[in-house]
């Protein structure tokens, strides 16, 4: 059979046609039961071309986001009715026993301001993905420095023959020198004891998870979490834990759905994201219980206009059932994602939170790849590539009810707005630069490692 990247006929989208068989090349760790599952369509089955079309490259989408894959091509050639699939892929490296030199602030931007190399974490951790060749995740961490972690992570995502059903097993150990007891000006104050352990921590957990179709998740996760702190952070803020407890520990129960349907999810431009959580957090079965319920709400759009534009919105609710949330449980804005562009040097908790985001992208450079010149295996020899300019809009409320007169950001809205660069490359890698201003006239440059929506 003679492999071609386009069609051998002209033929009309109208016409029905037959798989006549499916051939995966590439694949030299994965099972091609795994590849099997994410593909829309199966050797033997009978449909008009313009809908295999479709499938095609949406099983193309499916298999890029299984994290796998570092390129996939689907190409198709005709013999009378008959078509042959023809699936390309180049695996990623699995194995990765990495040292570790990595930041400990809640951002980049934000150690970037200080620069603090004491505020680092090294060690190394062992990361075996596609473990077996089945999907399986394996991960071992050994962390020391300004936030000791040790911990253990397998993952099975298929326990049954039709892969619908999974297992996450999951057991983790922190322990840290220096952490934030209160905010003051929505600005995190640290106690740091070089001799102590002033905050240890212990979960447990295993989920199980439910795969329905393609795009959709249902899972649920129990565990146990028990947390420590020193007397001195008591001293410092009685309202840590609950009132006046040196302790917190609780069994914990969660449970989310998600409908993932993005083209690419490390950086989408097209599809959408919706997802609910519930998770409670003790039943108030001792003084050292928090017995904390919360609901997350979470929702993406993207759309795709033409070859160079696209514009994306999300929105993100959390509604706690507790008015006098303990410090420690009191996350909210200025984590990772959940921040609102411009005020990444500030820390906005509370009980409640909804943030609204809004974008849209020029493409510069669109998606592609250069192959070094070294002997290396294609994992590494071929590297991606895009670019992208972005405008943005961004706005959110906080409720903080127990420490809001401490913090002026929480309990009004805000809103930023300004412009960005976006760099897509290697191993699902975003490097992103943004100007923004913020509802005051603030302004500055920001780097984050992360899609802005």
């Amino acid at each position: 059979m003679i492999i071609c990247k386009a069609d051998t006929l002209n033929v009309d989208a109208e016409s029905k046609i037959l798989i006549k068989q499916i051939v995966v090349t590439g694949n030299k760790v994965t099972r091609y039961h795994i590849i099997q599952r994410e593909l829309m369509f199966q050797q033997g089955e009978t449909m008009i071309i313009k809908d295999l079309d479709e499938k095609i490259k949406r099983s193309r989408e499916n298999l890029l986001n299984t994290s796998l894959f570092n390129f996939v091509n689907i190409n198709k050639q005709y013999f009378g009715n008959d078509v042959y699939i023809i699936i390309e892929v180049v695996e990623r490296w699995y194995f990765f026993p990495v040292p570790i030199f990595e930041i400990v602030d809640r951002n980049f931007s934000e150690w970037w301001r200080d620069k603090n190399f004491k505020k680092t974490n090294y060690g190394f951790y062992l990361n075996w993905e596609n473990f077996r060749g089945r999907r399986e995740n394996v991960k071992a961490l050994l962390r020391y420095g300004y936030a000791e972690r040790q911990g253990f992570l397998y993952s099975i995502p298929y326990i049954d023959k039709q892969q619908n059903n999974g297992l996450v097993f999951m057991a983790l150990q922190t322990r840290l020198h220096e952490i934030p007891y209160m905010t003051l000006n929505n600005k995190l104050v640290y106690f740091k004891n070089p001799d102590v352990f002033v905050r240890k921590e212990y979960l447990g957990s295993v989920k199980f998870i439910h795969r329905q179709g393609y795009n959709k998740t249902y899972s649920i996760t129990a565990g146990f979490q028990y947390n420590t702190i020193s007397d001195t952070i008591l001293a410092l803020n009685n309202d840590y834990f609950v009132s006046g407890q040196k302790t917190q520990s609780f069994p914990l129960i969660s449970f989310e759905y998600k409908d993932d349907a993005r083209d690419i999810r490390n950086y989408p431009l097209s599809g959408y994201f919706f997802s609910v959580e519930f998770t409670k957090n003790g039943f108030g079965i001792s003084d050292r219980d928090p017995s904390l319920s919360y609901i997350i709400v979470h929702g993406k759009k993207f759309f795709k206009l033409n070859r160079h534009w696209a514009i994306a919105g999300s929105a993100k609710l959390k509604v706690s059932g507790l008015n006098d949330v303990p410090f420690y449980n009191q996350i909210a804005l200025g984590y990772r994602g959940d921040l609102l562009r411009g005020y990444d040097p500030y820390v906005i908790n509370g009980e409640n939170f909804v943030l609204f985001k809004s974008g849209i992208k020029y493409t510069i450079i669109k998606p592609d790849a250069i192959k070094l010149p070294v002997d290396l295996p294609n994992s590494f020899t071929r590297i991606p590539y895009a670019m992208y300019l972005n405008l943005f809009f961004d706005s959110g409320y906080v409720r903080d009810r127990r420490f809001g007169a401490l913090n002026p950001l929480a309990n009004q809205w805000l809103y930023s707005y300004g412009a960005g660069l976006d760099v897509v490359t290697y191993y699902d890698l975003v490097i992103r630069g943004e100007f923004a201003i913020t509802k005051k006239g603030n302004s500055g440059i920001f780097l984050h490692l992360t899609a802005p929506i």
